[in-house]
């Protein structure tokens, strides 16, 4: 008897404690449902955490949203998600095995190296509508099937966009990827083809 009053004495305080820890972390998460919610509507908040397959929907009325900070709100994207998507993409074509992608601040650097079978052009197109297909509008798509572009583009791969010389350094190999075959698509003519 006397070990389980012990055990209850134990068990009630922390039992307590945790069912106040829920209540308030509810709170706080139906507040933040609020602030995020058209009219507090449940159905209108991010899908959080989202699962595998779930789509994205988020909704907002103007009026809920500081304006003046809008205009000064960058776009974020995860770079290294989206190379990975890149290569990947291409990858599946049957004719490629070895490709390298590197997202830049406005600029997708993409080697590869082109099948014996394709025309260097052909295959420098396919590279650039897949990457084109994959990445917002403001991207220029900039391909490489000199096996040096690959050394080029690793080089970069532990910078950030405000390293300094990062621009002149972008430029550089920018200027040397051009001289392999760009293909046909550029960010002008993408949206046509």
């Amino acid at each position: 008897m006397k070990l389980y009053q012990i055990i209850l004495m134990m068990i009630i305080p922390f039992t307590i404690i945790t069912g106040c820890n829920m209540d308030k972390e509810e709170g706080m998460k139906n507040e933040q449902d609020k602030d995020h919610s058209i009219e507090g509507n449940a159905m209108d908040n991010y899908n959080e955490p989202s699962a595998d397959g779930q789509v994205g929907y988020v909704r907002f009325q103007k009026d809920q949203l500081d304006q003046e900070a809008e205009k000064n709100h960058k776009i974020k994207v995860n770079r290294e998600q989206m190379a990975d998507m890149i290569t990947r993409m291409i990858l599946r074509y049957e004719d490629f095995d070895d490709v390298a992608t590197l997202v830049a601040d406005d600029e997708i650097l993409v080697a590869y190296t082109a099948p014996e079978d394709k025309d260097r052009n052909e295959a420098a197109d396919m590279i650039k509508k897949t990457a084109y297909s994959l990445v917002p509008s403001f991207y220029h798509v900039y391909v490489s099937d000199d096996p040096e572009a690959y050394g080029d583009i690793q080089s970069l791969s532990n910078s950030t966009v405000y390293d300094e010389q990062y621009s002149e350094v972008i430029d550089r190999i920018v200027d040397r990827m051009k001289k392999s075959p760009q293909g046909e698509t550029n960010s002008e003519n993408v949206k046509e083809s």
